[in-house]
Parts: C-alpha cells; sequence; structure tokens
C-alpha cells in the first residue's frame, strides 16, 4: 500500500511540474528539511554499509544521530503538509493525512538516496555526516538550508530556496 501511494504522490509531482514554485519559501524549505533529515542520514548509512570500514560513522552512529535529529528538530505534521504542498504545488488535502503524507515524503528521500547515491561518495559522506554530527538538529537544518541558498537553482536541482523578500525601511 505504502509503494503504492508512494508512486501515486510521484506521479502527481510530474505531473504537476508546471504548478511547482520556481522557489521554496525559506520557512518551508526549514520544515522541510527537518522532515527529510533523519531518514535522509538513516538512508545513507544503509546505501553505504557495505562499502565503509567497519569503523566508518554512519553504519555505527547512523541512527542514533537519526533519532537524536528527530529528537531536536521535531516536525509539526500539518506544517510539514503544507510545506510539501507548496514545494510541490499540489493540493494533497484529499489525497491522506498529515502522517501519511510525511511517511510518503520520508520514503521518497530514502528512494532517492539509494538511485542517487553513488556508493563511491560513501566515503566522503560519511566523513561529512561524522564532522557535522555535533551540531544539535535544528543547528543542522539551517547548516543545510544556508547551503541551498548559497549553491543556488542551478545546483540544488529542483529545491531552490526563495530569496528573502525585501523589507521598507526600518522606523
Amino acid at each position: 500500500m505504502k509503494r503504492a501511494l508512494l508512486a501515486l504522490l510521484a506521479l502527481g509531482a510530474g505531473q504537476a511540474e508546471a504548478a511547482r514554485p520556481a522557489c521554496v519559501e525559506p520557512r518551508d524549505m526549514r520544515t522541510l528539511i527537518a522532515v527529510a533529515l533523519p531518514n535522509a542520514v538513516e538512508g545513507l548509512a544503509e546505501r553505504c554499509r557495505s562499502v565503509l570500514p567497519a569503523d566508518a560513522f554512519l553504519p555505527n552512529e547512523g541512527s542514533e544521530l537519526a533519532a537524536r535529529y528527530r529528537r531536536e528538530a521535531p516536525v509539526d505534521p500539518a506544517r510539514a503538509r503544507r510545506a510539501i504542498e507548496a514545494a510541490t504545488g499540489q493540493d494533497l488535502s484529499s489525497f491522506a493525512s498529515d502522517d501519511t503524507v510525511i511517511n510518503l515524503a520520508r520514503q521518497f528521500i530514502g528512494d532517492q538516496i539509494e538511485h542517487h547515491v553513488p556508493t563511491r561518495d560513501c566515503p566522503t559522506v560519511d566523513g561529512m555526516v561524522a564532522l557535522a554530527a555535533p551540531l544539535r538538529g535544528d543547528a543542522m537544518v539551517e547548516v543545510i538550508l544556508l547551503a541551498l541558498e548559497v549553491a543556488g537553482p542551478d545546483q540544488t536541482k529542483g529545491l531552490a530556496v526563495c530569496a528573502p523578500k525585501e523589507e521598507g525601511p526600518s522606523r
């Protein structure tokens, strides 16, 4: 059932490509990162387990790091659903519950890692995660958000962060 719902979400995402916004507001992107971060760590640990040395960080510490990120950067399900809808340009209100939409997004992240992270990159990824691991979950979300902002839309494959809105002169 979960695979069928995931396929339906991916199909809908492909059909809604024209409706997808050119960028995602920083607040929404922050929420999306918080949703994805623990699952991304777990997905990387699983993807890289077979090619990393026995003493590597991800296979040994990845599960605990993911659990810690879940505790330190909790996500409100309704807020996450709105962020997913904003990022995809889709109205998912009749599709499923907030928790189901979040779980589908998390499954999608795992599938993306499995299909798009070459195992030859695992030693580098392992080192990066190990270096970043001391950061709190909410701080790691901010680091990733800043990296996406700096990278810009040409480097983020559809995950461009909107520039901050200009505010008028302060008084």
